[in-house]
């Protein structure tokens, strides 16, 4: 399972800042960042949702506010997706009917106060990846896909340094047999 704060690295990478909304939206950014990070379906497939809706009901373990996911992991954590929910009858056009309100949007926590989305919005004026602040967002779900306790392998050097640890052993394995 890839580890949560992996993805968030991974979704932190300005190669996706080239992206324009009609090309990358808000699910398909998330969607993307999983599939590039290494989350994928078990046939090997892109995780494809119908939109942040179908995301906020079918994809996480966990859902809550912001301050529940503070209370109850002590701050929210890296690579939890952000979400917009509102109570404005959009969910019931996409024939959700249970509640919830309508997930308006998705972006995935970087930490730091910092969430990645993709967006068209005339009043940041920006067209496609970027980053916001966690405050435009007013809810918090863990992806049931990504792994949230691996606090041990939870960034890029330290991932390098343990393949090389093992490359290094497989070195000398070899020179021991040959």
């Amino acid at each position: 399972m890839v580890s949560a704060a992996y993805f968030a690295q991974v979704a932190d990478d300005a190669k996706y800042n080239k992206y324009k909304y009609d090309d990358l939206d808000c699910q398909g950014f998330v969607e993307k960042v999983l599939y590039d990070s290494g989350c994928r379906k078990p046939d090997g497939s892109r995780y494809n949702w119908a939109g942040s809706n179908s995301m906020w009901r079918s994809a996480l373990s966990w859902r809550g506010t912001i301050a529940e996911a503070v209370q109850k992991f002590g701050s929210i954590p890296d690579g939890a997706w952000a979400f917009i929910m509102k109570s404005d009858g959009g969910e019931k056009d996409r024939g959700y009917y249970d509640g919830e309100g309508n997930a308006s949007h998705v972006g995935i926590y970087i930490g730091g106060g910092i969430v990645r989305d993709s967006t068209r919005s005339t009043k940041s004026g920006r067209d496609g990846v970027g980053s916001r602040s966690i405050n435009d967002f007013n809810m918090i779900g863990l992806c049931k896909y990504l792994d949230y306790n691996t606090g041990n392998v939870n960034n890029k050097s330290q991932i390098k340094s343990i393949l090389d640890d093992i490359e290094n052993k497989l070195r000398e394995l070899r020179e021991v047999l040959l």
